[in-house]
């Protein structure tokens, strides 16, 4: 019966905690109609204007989409292709706190590992769960550092490359 009762709490917990952050309940290849009703901003999406060969990007604040989360000063981005969701990702550039994404990537992914947290440390990580290609990353630009977490699947992998991706904002 402890057994019973310890797994229906695991269930509860881990339910909730994937519920709270919505951004990871829209799976990588789902239809952009579906995931229109987390991500509200790809209800204009049409195919036509981007063409066969064109990913859209799509950003927005990622904190409106992860209750419970710091996201705070945090970039959602949503690639689409072909009307499927082919990636979500996280980009912080906060200098005065460059681990926001590291946080998040530990209370609901996976834990990347400590020595990420240290200022000087650039590099990558690969957290993959299942299908999904799941890589945690920070780099130098400038001056600035940069944070990321970007969650995409072998099939979609090669439509969230800058080379064909139209920004929806410009």
């Amino acid at each position: 019966m402890k057994k019973i009762s310890f797994y229906l709490i695991f269930i509860f917990f881990t339910i909730n905690s994937s519920f709270a952050c919505q951004l990871l309940n829209v799976p990588i290849g789902s239809n952009v109609k579906s995931a229109s009703s987390t991500f509200d901003f790809l209800a204009d999406y049409n195919q036509d204007v981007f063409g066969e060969n064109n990913s859209a990007l799509y950003e927005d604040y990622a904190a409106d989409f992860c209750d419970g989360s710091d996201l705070k000063e945090t970039d959602l981005e949503v690639i689409v292709y072909q009307s499927k969701i082919a990636g979500i990702n996280l980009v912080n550039a906060d200098q005065d706190n460059n681990n926001l994404i590291y946080e998040f990537t530990k209370n609901f992914i996976n834990d990347p590992g400590q020595n990420v947290t240290n200022k000087t440390w650039t590099g990558y990580v690969s957290l993959d769960v299942g299908n999904l290609i799941i890589t945690y990353s920070k780099t130098n630009v400038g001056n600035q550092k940069f944070e990321y977490l970007e969650i995409t699947n072998a099939e979609m992998f090669d439509y969230t490359v800058d080379e064909n991706m139209i920004n929806t904002s410009s």
